[in-house]
């Protein structure tokens, strides 16, 4: 019998492959497992849905980042941004990068003050539509705003931007690069880190009976967080030194080896 009793797994990078899909090796092996199975994502739940379904998950889910953490029924726990501080830090936003496409996710939608090909290839990625709205009228009444993303194809620029933003952290938001292009701020109690530890809490569970797979950045205290750490085999040697064990590739099921090999 297994000692791990949950497994905390990234999706882009980790569990999908480039194409954006759950190979049917990885489906069969994380619903043949016997072990509680949670997705741990950047992404909205809407945009969450379809795999949770494929993988006929129950258990709590990690979405926004650790915004937002739900299961098929309720919202168990919910960390949205500060409505003045994200309504003062996108009205800065807009004025300091113009050239920038925000976009804006509350539970239900993600807005958007204008379509553009970022937009576009986002698009591709998630089955949500954006709402265009201007930003002055949606932001005239409260409301739960969990992320706020910037999407910055340039990488140089993106680091800019990023180092830019480092005051942030006084005024209890995050900063976090979560795919190559991509700047995401939440409030900082929305991280994935401490998504897992509230599960694990409220499951009775100690470190060393959690498991996590990750391959990026956003991924690191996640990792740190379980008791074994599964690093994937196309993360960068930096994300690999924090691995109990480094697993295959996203592209070569590296979810359903890891599953086999290290913890059944």
């Amino acid at each position: 019998m297994s000692k791990i009793k949950h497994i905390f797994s990234d999706l882009d990078g980790t569990l999908l492959d480039d194409s954006g899909k759950i190979s049917v090796r990885t489906q069969a092996v994380v619903k043949s497992c016997g072990i509680p199975f949670t997705l741990v994502s950047a992404r909205t739940p809407q945009a969450m849905a379809a795999m949770i379904e494929e993988l006929s998950l129950y258990t709590p889910q990690i979405a926004f980042n650790g915004g937002l953490i739900f299961n098929r029924e309720q919202i168990l726990a919910q960390y949205p941004l500060e409505f003045s501080t994200a309504k003062q830090l996108i009205q800065k936003l807009k004025i300091q990068y113009p050239e920038i496409n925000l976009s804006i996710y509350t539970l239900e939608n993600w807005y958007i003050e204008r379509r553009d090909k970022d937009i576009e290839q986002e698009m591709q990625y998630t089955p949500q539509k954006p709402v265009l709205i201007d930003f002055e009228v949606l932001l005239v009444e409260p409301l739960k705003i969990f992320k706020i993303l910037l999407i910055i194809p340039d990488t140089q620029r993106l680091m800019e931007i990023q180092k830019s933003m480092k005051y942030l952290e006084k005024q209890d938001v995050i900063v976090q690069k979560t795919w190559e292009s991509y700047l995401e701020i939440t409030s900082i109690f929305a991280q994935k880190s401490f998504a897992i530890k509230k599960i694990a809490d409220d499951e009775h569970l100690r470190n060393h009976e959690l498991a996590a797979f990750g391959d990026n950045y956003n991924d690191l205290a996640m990792l740190k967080e379980v008791g074994m750490p599964i690093v994937m085999g196309n993360a960068s040697e930096e994300i690999k030194k924090v691995g109990k064990f480094i697993t295959k590739s996203n592209e070569e099921d590296g979810v359903a080896v890891g599953i086999e090999r290290y913890i059944l």
